[in-house]
């Protein structure tokens, strides 16, 4: 079924009405963490940090639903990814 232009409709507003509640203290720490990353050329370092931090906030998210099969899923999946980013990495780096 195509999309139509109300189901976009419907999905921008949820996007512009949703809140998420991030705390504001973990938000400024990734920006600076970021920031020096960026500033020093650390790019990987800065990647898995991001990483990290939206990993957590996911995390948070998927635990206020209280369903084991999303958060089993969610801890699946993110291990694996976080697994064969570290890997990658060091792949990469070794070939440089």
């Amino acid at each position: 079924m195509p999309a139509t232009g109300n189901t976009l409709n419907d999905l921008l507003n949820v996007i512009q009405h949703t809140t998420l509640p991030l705390p504001a203290l973990e938000v400024t720490m990734l920006l600076t963490i970021l920031t020096a990353c960026l500033l020093f050329r650390f790019s990987r370092i800065g990647l898995f940090t991001a990483y990290v931090f939206t990993y957590r906030w996911g995390w948070i998210i998927f635990a206020e639903t209280r369903d084991t099969d999303y958060l089993m899923g969610y801890l699946i999946l993110g291990i694996t990814a976080g697994i064969i980013a570290v890997i990658g990495m060091m792949h990469s780096r070794s070939e440089t």
